[in-house]
């Protein structure tokens, strides 16, 4: 067994030379390389690992190794008796509310165990490799709670961030200019609201924004086609309950007013997502893209095949290489579909049983 002295000396040795005898330029070429899923084994071996895996520039040797992996976040929920013991401590025929992750580049599945408690309809955003979850009901009172928390995805560690000001479910939510967004949903009496933050996840900060025009419950957030503003899509106010609106507004952050937009709604229930510098719509039997010069819909193309109207969530991957839908089958269940951008070519990808639950929100993250 080595004694206290040698294992200090293999700590030094580890943290001045990550692995000895060869230069720490080549070792980070050689640890980018490791798989996403080893990650939490790779950080354990030394501080050296750790800190060079926790560096900025470990990024950009994976990129340059091309060794990215695009994981998807999913706020679902799942049936503890099919997913076992690391879906909660739920009764067998309950419903547990938390987040999975669907590697897109490997095609594995897994739970995210060292997750927090997640209110039911809660919203996740991602920035950057952080992915917050934000808002939705307590699981025992069905009111909205203010809650937020943070996953470092390249660490796999949570923190509990910067509660909302606003305790809010079924809002709009995105990430835009380098911010996560809320706006809109419900407050615990079922009324619309059209307050709206911003959240810094890197200074864990919220910035209350200016009210929108209008109260939206049950709108759609995302992000402008240059990415740099948020959008809360459609929505209806509290004394019309179900009746979406077929308008947008959204934040202009230099002059801090939102500003409004008509006509982006397509068909009620749709799911939108930015797709290089294109806004999509998908819902139907097609796909549908924006033309903001003339502000009008344009099929682009059949939507995911067997999916059930009024279900679906999209989110882009892989700088917008992909689309990723997940939603209910026409014919009972649930599954989701990649769609390959240059190809135009749909993929059907069906989860094992444990993560077959619906999906309430998405987010990407790139590692």
């Amino acid at each position: 067994m080595r004694n206290q002295k040698s294992r200090a000396q293999e700590c030094k040795v580890d943290h001045n030379d990550l692995i000895p005898g060869m230069p720490d330029d080549v070792a980070v070429d050689c640890l980018a390389r490791v798989p996403h899923r080893s990650f939490g084994s790779m950080r354990g071996v030394c501080r050296g690992w750790r800190g060079a895996a926790a560096a900025p520039e470990f990024a950009l040797a994976r990129a340059d190794a091309g060794a990215n992996e695009d994981l998807v976040f999913l706020l679902q929920f799942g049936i503890p008796a099919v997913g076992g013991p690391e879906w909660g401590d739920e009764p067998a025929n309950s419903q547990a509310y938390g987040v999975s992750v669907y590697n897109v580049t490997t095609g594995e599945w897994r739970r995210e165990r060292a997750a927090p408690p997640v209110p039911m309809f809660a919203q996740c955003a991602a920035v950057g490799s952080r992915l917050a979850v934000l808002g939705g009901w307590d699981t025992k009172t069905f009111e909205p709670v203010a809650d937020v928390h943070v996953l470092d995805a390249t660490t796999g560690v949570w923190r509990r961030g910067a509660p909302m000001r606003s305790a809010r479910s079924f809002f709009a939510c995105a990430e835009a200019g380098g911010k996560i967004y809320v706006a809109g949903g419900h407050d615990k009496l079922k009324n619309a609201l059209k307050t709206a933050e911003a959240y810094d996840a890197g200074a864990d900060a919220w910035d209350p924004l200016p009210d929108m025009s209008e109260e939206r419950d049950e709108c759609d957030g995302m992000a402008t086609v240059a990415g740099d503003r948020f959008l809360a899509v459609s929505g209806y106010r509290t004394g019309r309950q179900g009746g979406f609106e077929r308008d947008a507004e959204w934040f202009d952050p230099a002059a801090r007013v939102w500003r409004r937009l008509e006509r982006v709604r397509a068909p009620p229930s749709a799911a939108h997502v930015v797709v290089r510098g294109r806004v999509w719509c998908i819902e139907g039997t097609a796909m549908m893209e924006y033309r903001g010069e003339r502000r009008e819909w344009r099929e682009v193309g059949l939507s995911p095949p067997g999916l059930k109207a009024g279900t679906a969530r999209a989110v882009a991957v892989g700088g917008g290489e992909r689309v990723v839908v997940t939603g209910a089958i026409s014919s009972g269940g649930h599954a989701l579909w990649v769609f390959d951008v240059k190809t135009k070519i749909w993929t059907v990808v069906r989860p094992p049983p444990e993560f077959a639950g619906f999906v309430f929100s998405v987010g990407s993250v790139r590692v």
